[in-house]
């Protein structure tokens, strides 16, 4: 059995070990030196499924300096795992689905890493180990289903407004969007929502959308090289956004999307912040994609000044 010299990626189910998606070698066990061998490579991504894979077997990944994506789904981990992940600095997707033995008392270990995503479904997390989950600094989705957390427990971590849950069978949409109404209560600054400045920015959003979704449908027609495409957007620049123009984003940058960017908007939510800047809360309700909206009060009425959208926590992107 000849091994490649170097190799980026390593995948391994049903006895098959996959190494950059090409070079497939028969591996019916993941023996200590096999994974020794892996662990000498500059992986950037090792996935195993549906092998007993333990916290010893490892071992020699710890301190792994180019991982970024591991994986170990149906394996035989438990909480030991994490101190061995927290030992990889460039660490970011953690997917651990299927490993009953993993119940969240260990990811204190993951308090220093970067890890992004962590996918616990199937394994045995409960509601204090979601609790310890939630302050990892920059972790923005974790994935709960089939787990032993309840929704009380879901609730305690709330506070936390960067975090997003990700759970389809362990509680009901009802209980998912109560929980980001919650979460979105907690986040806000204690200042009362001026309610009728919130209708007139609801208002002029509707407008935005609907002259934006309009601007779109004309760009799928015509095309960018058509002469009226930058006019008509400047034209609504003009109307609705405050917002200095920014290279890279629309009105300089020309983007459309077909299905409309803002066709399927639904209001969620609103935040004052000062007298004259609040957020509107928005929610795509084809794909769920969370928005808030930053208005600012221009002379007597209100126009768009930011949009930020829910990634890793929020951030701002382009209108």
């Amino acid at each position: 059995m000849e091994w490649p010299r170097r190799a980026r990626t390593a995948d391994w189910e049903n006895g098959v070990l996959a190494l950059d998606r090409e070079k497939q070698l028969e591996i019916p066990e993941l023996t200590a030196e096999i994974m020794e061998r892996l662990a000498g490579y500059a992986l950037v991504g090792f996935h195993v499924k549906g092998y007993p894979v333990t916290d010893e077997l490892l071992a020699p990944f710890a301190g792994h300096k180019s991982m970024a994506n591991f994986g170990v789904e149906d394996g035989a981990l438990t909480d030991a795992c994490f101190p061995i992940f927290s030992a990889m600095p460039k660490l970011r997707y953690l997917l651990l689905d299927g490993n009953a033995g993993i119940n969240g008392n260990g990811l204190s270990a993951l308090r220093e890493c970067k890890i992004d995503l962590l996918t616990l479904n199937r394994t045995g997390l409960d509601d204090a180990g979601l609790l310890q989950a939630a302050s990892i600094p920059r972790l923005s989705h974790i994935q709960i289903d089939h787990t032993a957390v309840t929704y009380e427990g879901l609730l305690a971590i709330a506070g936390n407004n960067r975090i997003e849950p990700v759970a389809h069978v362990q509680f009901s949409q009802e209980q998912m969007e109560h929980f980001s109404q919650l979460q979105r209560e907690k986040a806000k600054k204690p200042i009362q929502l001026d309610g009728q400045a919130a209708a007139e920015c609801r208002r002029v959003l509707s407008a935005f959308f609907a002259e934006m979704t309009e601007w779109e449908r004309y760009m799928e027609q015509a095309g960018f090289e058509d002469a009226q495409a930058v006019p008509r957007l400047l034209a609504i620049w003009e109307k609705y956004v405050s917002e200095k123009p920014r290279p890279g984003y629309r009105p300089l940058g020309l983007s459309y999307s077909a299905q409309g960017t803002y066709n399927g908007e639904e209001f969620l939510d609103a935040e004052q912040i000062t007298k004259n800047k609040l957020y509107i809360y928005t929610r795509e309700k084809n794909t769920g994609f969370d928005r808030r909206f930053l208005m600012k009060r221009v002379g007597e009425g209100w126009r768009i000044d930011a949009v930020q959208e829910r990634l890793a926590g929020w951030q701002r992107t382009g209108l």
